[in-house]
Order: structure tokens, then C-alpha cells, then sequence
């Protein structure tokens, strides 16, 4: 790579770190910093951001797309650990002493934009600025109350109310209102996506759909499902 080549991609690097919101206190030697120690992934549906058993060395930030982070239990069920959309993290377990993958990230976007930040790196910015380590603590910590949340509904909610909160959530955080009341959420899930992360069966999640849709609560297609009245969806 050319000397100027070099310098535009760490430009471009620079400027994508920048907009990241935990990254708003790093100073600009920070960011030169990190951008050294970055790559920029561009990815397609159904590619593997990383496998299980694969080094823990990197950060992920997703900066357009969506990934799925799962398990496969003794039984060959997948078990959903995370939807990771636009603005959020993954494989932060890097930075707490994974030494190995223990899940598969996957995309599920037909394209998708990653940064690949160095936990290294990371760890060496959190030293020098106590401002950034506490902006990115509180977005692992809000995805522990997340991941705490989900738990205790798969504990105490029935299949139902776990389908519909799956909706819920994510129509709130990642939907665009399109009406007085209505929320358009575009999605990349399948109903088998949806049954692995609430815990349900794909038949289940077939069920509520359609009743919902049947009641005129929800009308849906493949890739997209827009919620006509959000104080029904119950």
C-alpha cells in the first residue's frame, strides 16, 4: 500500500471511530491510535465474523447490519446469545480475559460494515483515559442488565409473551414510526432467528404471528413487519 493509500484509510478509520459514542472523550493521538490498530470489514449475508474456538484479540462494532451471536447446544439446537445491530458491540469478552471464542458471530444483513478494533488496543487507551473506559463500562454493563432481563423472561413469561416482547423491544429500539401509532420494523430474522433467542419453537412463533396478524395488530412480510397499533401488541 502507497504511503497516501495508507494515510486515507487511517483517515477514513479515524473518522468512523470518532462518531462512535464511547469514544467521544478519546483525544485525537487516541483515535490515530486505534485506527492504526482497526480494520474495516465489509461483509455478506450468512458470512462468519468469527468461529468458535477462534483467538479472542478483537472488539467488534457494527456499523451498519445486523450479526447474530449463538451457541450450538450437545443437541445441535442453536441457541441465540445476542442480536447485534447498528451502533452496538460484540466480543467484548476479549477484554475480560477470553482467551477463545466461545460462539459464532454471523451476519445476517445482506451487507453489513464492521470495525475490527484490537482489545490490545483498547485496553492500552482505557489506561490512559479514564473517561473512555467508563463510557465503554456502562455499554457492557447495559448489556448485562439486557442479557439479565432476557433471562429472567425465558424463566417467569410464557412463549407468547416472550415472542411478543421480542417484537416489542425491538421495534422500539431499532423500528421508524411511519404513521400517527404504526412502527415499521425491517429485519433480516427468520422464525427460527426469533424462536432461538426467545427460547420458544419455530411453530410457536408461527402462532403468535399470525394471530397477531389476524387481529390486524401486526401485518408482516418477509422482511419487514409493521406494528399498526403498539398499545395492543400484548
Amino acid at each position: 500500500m502507497t504511503p497516501n493509500l495508507h494515510q486515507e484509510k487511517q483517515s477514513v478509520l479515524m473518522d468512523k471511530l470518532s462518531d462512535i459514542h464511547y469514544l467521544k472523550n478519546a483525544n485525537e493521538n487516541e483515535l490515530r491510535f486505534l485506527a492504526m490498530n482497526t480494520e474495516l470489514l465489509k461483509c455478506s449475508r450468512f458470512e462468519i465474523v468469527y468461529h468458535k474456538n477462534d483467538p479472542s484479540e478483537h472488539v467488534f462494532h457494527v456499523l451498519s447490519g445486523i450479526v447474530k451471536v449463538s451457541v450450538h447446544s450437545f443437541v445441535a439446537k442453536e441457541v441465540i446469545r445476542a442480536i447485534v445491530h447498528s451502533n452496538m458491540i460484540f466480543g467484548e469478552g476479549s477484554l475480560c480475559g477470553e482467551k477463545q471464542r466461545s460462539s459464532i458471530a454471523q451476519i445476517l444483513d445482506k451487507k453489513s460494515e464492521i470495525l475490527k478494533i484490537s482489545s490490545r488496543g483498547l485496553k492500552k487507551v482505557f489506561v490512559q483515559n479514564g473517561a473512555v473506559a467508563t463510557d465503554f463500562l456502562e455499554i457492557v454493563g447495559n448489556k448485562l442488565r439486557s442479557t439479565s432481563s432476557r433471562l429472567e423472561s425465558i424463566i417467569v413469561e410464557d412463549a407468547r409473551t416472550r415472542v411478543i416482547n421480542f417484537l416489542k423491544e425491538n421495534a422500539m429500539t431499532f423500528g421508524n414510526k411511519v404513521g400517527f401509532n404504526e412502527l415499521l420494523l425491517k429485519h433480516s430474522f427468520t422464525q427460527q432467528d426469533i424462536a432461538d433467542f426467545t427460547g420458544t419453537s419455530r411453530q410457536t412463533v408461527t402462532t403468535v404471528l399470525n394471530d397477531l396478524k389476524r387481529s390486524n395488530i401486526i401485518s408482516l412480510d418477509r422482511r419487514r413487519i409493521l406494528i399498526r397499533d403498539f398499545a395492543q401488541l400484548s
